[in-house]
């Protein structure tokens, strides 16, 4: 096979993925993870069952993929927060800003990983060994409160726990303010009361 052509079926079948992908999510913006169908997702991808189990085994590894997508953004978001300084109140709000951007951008599969969570027990791992992935990111910066969570030992669990604690709460507040489920006067309080959290956990 020539390297023009082999080029061009790779080109193909990339834009045949996105576009299974793209269907996906569209199937699962408007049923739940249980109730979707791949025949729904085929028919709108306009793919054959045979093309659409070239891409994915299931289901299950299809919405992972769409996963897949979300993830490199939010870590590249944690990177970010380590470098960030104390006394850098803007740039920590700033921070989580972003972090809500993320739930308004991809809120259709923020509602998908927290269904998968609930159908797909293996998922559920994942999320948890992702979010240690996210802790470690932060904990490989010294001289910080975030720095502390490095190690095995008992303080460095104890910060470690503090730290899981911290993400979990700004997590749930972010996607929270992206539902629109609180007042524009409550979630700005409520994110400047979780900027304060972050401060000190920057702090040496």
């Amino acid at each position: 096979m020539s390297g023009r052509r082999a080029a061009y079926l790779e080109r193909r079948r990339a834009t045949t993925r996105g576009a299974i992908l793209s269907a996906a999510r569209q199937i699962f913006a408007d049923a739940s993870y249980g109730d979707a169908k791949i025949e729904d997702i085929i028919r709108t991808a306009a793919v054959s069952r045979a093309t659409f189990y070239a891409h994915f085994a299931s289901k299950f590894e299809l919405a992972c993929a769409i996963y897949d997508e979300i993830a490199p953004q939010t870590a590249a978001l944690f990177v970010r927060l380590s470098g960030l300084k104390r006394d850098d109140r803007t740039g920590i709000r700033h921070w989580l800003d972003d972090f809500v951007g993320i739930h308004l951008e991809h809120r259709q599969v923020t509602s998908l990983i927290a269904q998968l969570q609930l159908f797909e027990r293996s998922f559920r791992a994942r999320i948890l060994h992702d979010a240690e992935a996210l802790i470690d990111l932060v904990a490989a910066t010294e001289g910080t409160g975030f720095g502390r969570a490095k190690g095995s030992g008992a303080a460095a669990r104890l910060q470690r726990a503090r730290v899981r604690l911290l993400f979990n709460r700004v997590a749930m507040l972010c996607a929270e303010v992206a539902r629109g489920e609180l007042s524009p006067e409550d979630a700005d309080i409520s994110l400047d009361l979780v900027s304060e959290e972050i401060a000190q956990f920057l702090a040496a």
